[in-house]
């Protein structure tokens, strides 16, 4: 009896050690890509940013790519260290920052007494690496007047970037390359 019990527990010792072995998994988050452009000269204006949505099929830990049109990839030990849509957020704020626009971002959702002039909305639709390599930023967004709700200006974005090589890392710095992008065109709209 003590020989089937021992050989039991050495069959289960190994399970049990693979189980607490540390994960292996990376993480990542964009970043801000636009450079600086220095300290806003006179009044610039307050500028809230959201809301910002993604797809539910971006809405996870790790990272999502296609390959094909109808299949996605999810890439296993490769995730996002902050929720996409947060991680998305706080980029766009650090890069209109840095656009020389803003005296003072506000992130979603926001009350009067912020004085939000102007509100940024985008809805991104793509937003992942293709089949063929490149990294798809496909986002509709709305500039308006936080005082009266007018839609100042608005615009479909659909651009590609092709990463440097094909590592996750450089993958996710295209994306970021693409939000910074994304951003200095929307800027060109803010009075």
């Amino acid at each position: 009896m003590h020989i089937r019990a021992g050989f039991l527990l050495l069959c289960v010792m190994p399970l049990i050690a693979a189980c607490s072995t540390p994960s292996s998994d990376r993480y990542y988050l964009l970043s801000a890509a636009v450079p600086p452009v220095g300290p806003v000269a006179g009044q610039g204006s307050v500028i809230g940013i959201g809301p910002v949505t993604i797809p539910s099929h971006l809405d996870r830990s790790m990272i999502v790519s296609r390959s094909s049109t109808n299949r996605l990839e999810v890439s296993v030990g490769h995730r996002w260290g902050e929720p996409l849509d947060e991680n998305i957020n706080r980029t766009l704020m650090e890069n209109f920052e840095h656009t020389g626009k803003a005296s003072r971002l506000e992130t979603f959702p926001w009350t009067s007494r912020d004085g939000v002039d102007w509100q940024i909305v985008v809805d991104i639709d793509r937003f992942e690496r293709q089949a063929d390599g490149k990294v798809l930023l496909a986002a509709r967004w709305k500039l308006i007047a936080f005082e009266n709700g007018d839609i100042i200006a608005s615009d479909r974005y659909e651009k590609v970037l092709a990463p440097q090589n094909t590592t996750v890392e450089s993958t996710v710095s295209a994306m970021s390359g693409l939000l910074a992008d994304m951003s200095v065109e929307i800027a060109k709209y803010i009075p």
